[in-house]
């Protein structure tokens, strides 16, 4: 009993990690995609400087309006 115990114990730690994982991926997919944005903002303003700041707050409310719809 006590060893079911603790693969259970394992189990769940282990699934855990991979769920942390993938939670970092993702944070990583979502700032590239945001940087890309940014980019594109920055590019379509012939790389004005000044306006770094603007392009990323633009680009991360862009990222989060598209990912809210279904």
């Amino acid at each position: 009993m006590d060893t079911n115990k603790k693969d259970i114990k394992k189990n769940v730690n282990d699934v855990d990690q991979e769920i942390s994982a993938a939670q970092v991926d993702d944070v990583d997919v979502h700032q590239s995609m945001i940087a890309e944005a940014a980019y594109y903002k920055a590019e379509s303003r012939g790389f004005a400087p000044g306006h770094e700041m603007e392009d990323w707050l633009e680009a991360e409310n862009d990222i989060m309006d598209n990912s809210d719809s279904p």
